[in-house]
């Protein structure tokens, strides 16, 4: 009748993101000629935006609540692009 599923639960901490570079690595990034190598530092020490550049969700909806006109127009070419992609791979299936 009834089936149960289990249902995984990750930890807090584990959804936390961490640098990959301990602190201290050379980081190899020479933007200068001269001057000091760049090192990494610390998680603590950089920005918290720093962490969420890679989460579209968490910046769609930042620029959502930020520039209402911005997030409309992104979404407006995202669509956009969707349906020139659809048009190409139907014209491509006609012929």
């Amino acid at each position: 009748m009834f089936t149960l599923a289990l249902v995984r639960r990750f930890s807090a901490a584990r959804a936390l993101l961490q640098s990959s570079v301990k602190e201290g690595t050379p980081l190899n990034i020479h933007v200068f000629k001269t001057g000091k190598p760049a090192v990494a530092l610390k998680d603590e020490e950089y920005p918290d935006w720093l962490w969420t550049l890679l989460d579209k969700e968490a910046q769609e909806a930042q620029l959502k609540a930020t520039d209402e006109f911005r997030y409309m127009r992104k979404q407006a070419k995202k669509l956009h692009r969707q349906k020139l992609k659809q048009n190409n791979f139907l014209a491509q299936l006609r012929k």
